[in-house]
C-alpha cells in the first residue's frame, strides 16, 4: 500500500511541476495554455489530497500525517531529479508510476500481496 501510495504521490507531484510553465516547455518543448496549466495544476492538488487521505485511511491520523510528508518529501525529490536529468521522459515516468501503483493497489485489496 505505501508503494502504490508513493507512485500517486510522484504523479500529483508530476502534474504539479508540469502545471509550471518553464517545466512543461523543458519537458514537451512548447508552452502550455492556460487551460491546461489550470487542469493540470488542478489536478495536482486533487492528487496530493487524495494521497493523504489514502494515507490517514490505511495508517490513521498520526501515523498516516507522518508517511504523507516521508512520502511527498521522497516523491518531490524524484520529479526533482527527473526534471533536472531527464525531463522529456517525465510523462513517460508518471504513466508508469501510475500503472503500477494500480495494480499494486488491486493487489492489496484482493490480498494477493
Amino acid at each position: 500500500m505505501i508503494l502504490s501510495l508513493l507512485g500517486f504521490s510522484y504523479l500529483a507531484f508530476g502534474l504539479l511541476a508540469l502545471a509550471m510553465f518553464s517545466h512543461y516547455r523543458d519537458t514537451f518543448a512548447k508552452a502550455p495554455n492556460p487551460t491546461q496549466a489550470k487542469a493540470l495544476y488542478i489536478a495536482g492538488w486533487i492528487g496530493i489530497a487524495g494521497t493523504y487521505w489514502g494515507c490517514v485511511a490505511t495508517q490513521g491520523a498520526a501515523y498516516g500525517s507522518i508517511l504523507f510528508f516521508g512520502l511527498l518529501s521522497f516523491a518531490g525529490l524524484l520529479v526533482i531529479l527527473m526534471l533536472s536529468y531527464r525531463a522529456k521522459l517525465l510523462p513517460y515516468s508518471m504513466a508508469i508510476s501510475t500503472l503500477l501503483s494500480s495494480v499494486l493497489m488491486a493487489m492489496n485489496q484482493y490480498q494477493f500481496v
